[in-house]
């Protein structure tokens, strides 16, 4: 039986991040088991801006979800690798519309992490810290739920946010393994993940 079915996985990731959008101003409001010897591979999504290096190859979910409120959406799309009933690798990709304020990277990771844990009741954080991955701005986290345990980190790239995470049981040793796909992960051509926000009504008017 899976560590955590996916479609469950995946809405508490959803849970969580849309939890934490905030709005620019003016937008619409509506004992430790022998691991199994794995060959771990390249994984590349130029579209999502990103490559991996994972044991298994993941499968591609991809959806929309609303924000509560507004007329805007989030697209998604993430990636699961499951080489085992014991461990799960994932990569989600939330690209924020433009109407999102993402301009302050520090607040919008915390405010982010916080949403994962509101979807995660009874977590325990046992480590957080903010740092850096290609000069973006970052959050690391371990979080264990009972006996599993989140760990990975939230990388804000302007307006597209990845959550690059192991999802495990506590009788796992996962410290090679998971420093083997955490370091993996580069980005590619992240100046395309830049926005325009839309002017306001206003502004249009003026600059006719």
């Amino acid at each position: 039986m899976s560590l955590i079915p996916n479609k469950l996985l995946l809405n508490i990731l959803a849970c969580g991040l849309v939890l934490s959008c905030p709005l620019l101003e003016g937008a619409p409001t509506t004992q430790k088991p022998a691991q199994v010897e794995q060959e771990w591979t390249t994984f590349t999504s130029k579209g999502d801006g990103f490559s991996v290096e994972l044991p298994k190859k993941p499968e591609h979910v991809q959806q929309k979800i609303d924000i509560p409120n507004t007329d805007l959406k989030i697209d998604y799309n993430t990636y699961l690798s499951e080489p085992s009933d014991n461990v799960v690798y994932v990569i989600s990709v939330w690209n924020y519309p433009a109407q999102i304020d993402m301009s302050k990277p520090e607040v919008n990771l915390q405010d982010g992490f916080a949403g994962m844990l509101s979807a995660l009741p009874g977590s325990e954080v046992t480590n957080m810290q903010m740092s850096e991955v290609e000069g973006h701005k970052a959050l690391e986290f371990l979080v264990k739920n009972e006996d599993i345990f989140f760990q990975g980190k939230l990388i804000l790239v302007h307006n597209t946010l990845y959550q690059v995470f192991t999802v495990y049981k506590n009788s796992v040793d996962m410290s090679d393994d998971y420093r083997n796909f955490i370091d993996s992960f580069k980005l590619i051509n992240a100046d395309s993940r830049k926005v325009t926000p839309e002017k306001k009504e206003n502004d249009k008017k003026m600059n006719v």
